[in-house]
């Protein structure tokens, strides 16, 4: 074993449906062998890391906006009347989150063009 060019070895183990999916995915990719299927996958495929942090601020943000929606609705239907300044933290607050989403998709096309 010393003389191979690969000569170190990983013992992993799949659960039945994950065994059978790659089952599956190796007689679909006409790879000879499963050790050649597994090398193919380990070795050529790009994972990527997707930091969610952003998406749950945006969760955050879209939550606090609905809640000042809320409450400048009630002192409307209460008071008859809707305060400029009200208005106003809204548009800025729709303005960030369209800025937002914005970003995002351009990073998202990045990383399906492969730029990152």
């Amino acid at each position: 074993m010393e003389n191979r060019k690969r000569n170190k070895q990983l013992i992993v183990r799949f659960t039945e449906k994950e065994y059978e999916y790659i089952k599956y995915k190796k007689e679909k990719s006409q790879l000879g062998s499963y050790a050649d299927f597994i090398y193919e996958a380990a070795i050529n495929c790009n994972i990527y890391y997707v930091d969610t942090s952003p998406i749950l601020k945006f969760a955050e943000e879209i939550n606090k906006l609905g809640v000042n929606v809320n409450q400048i609705a009630k002192i409307a239907n209460e008071t008859n009347n809707i305060y400029k300044n009200d208005i106003e933290e809204i548009k800025e607050k729709i303005s960030a989150i369209q800025k937002f989403i914005n970003d995002t998709h351009t990073k998202l096309l990045k990383v399906r063009r492969g730029a990152y």
